[in-house]
């Protein structure tokens, strides 16, 4: 199921104008994504300044969060399309609950370090 999953946010990234070439040579897609069907929402990449704050930010919480730092940015970024969309804050620290494995307390300052530094 996660293929289909994964073919469906690669077909949505390049028919919504991810994948190509950005100004400074690298593709958009190691930047953002675009994931939705009717309706765009870009999934945000922290630049490395940005990356290093939210790691920094996210080992203060708990040293065991960054102990895969990729895995740690991937959930980031995801936790902040949800931000953006406005969903309902409860549901926003549901996802850090999951993704993250912290206490619902903690689930605050996660979401303080990735709407600090990227998001």
């Amino acid at each position: 199921m996660s293929g289909l999953v994964t073919a469906a946010v690669t077909v949505a990234a390049v028919a919504f104008g991810g994948g190509g070439d950005g100004d400074d040579g690298t593709s958009d897609t190691e930047h953002s994504r675009t994931v939705g069907a009717g309706e765009q929402h870009v999934v945000p990449s922290p630049d490395a300044g940005q990356r290093e704050l939210l790691l920094d930010d996210l080992e203060a919480i708990g040293s065991g969060l960054v102990a895969d730092e990729d895995q740690a940015v991937e959930d980031a970024r995801w936790i902040c399309v949800d931000i953006r969309r406005e969903q309902p804050e409860d549901e926003v620290r549901g996802v850090v609950l999951q993704r993250f494995r912290v206490t619902w307390e903690q689930t605050g300052s996660v979401l303080d370090a990735i709407r600090g530094t990227f998001c």
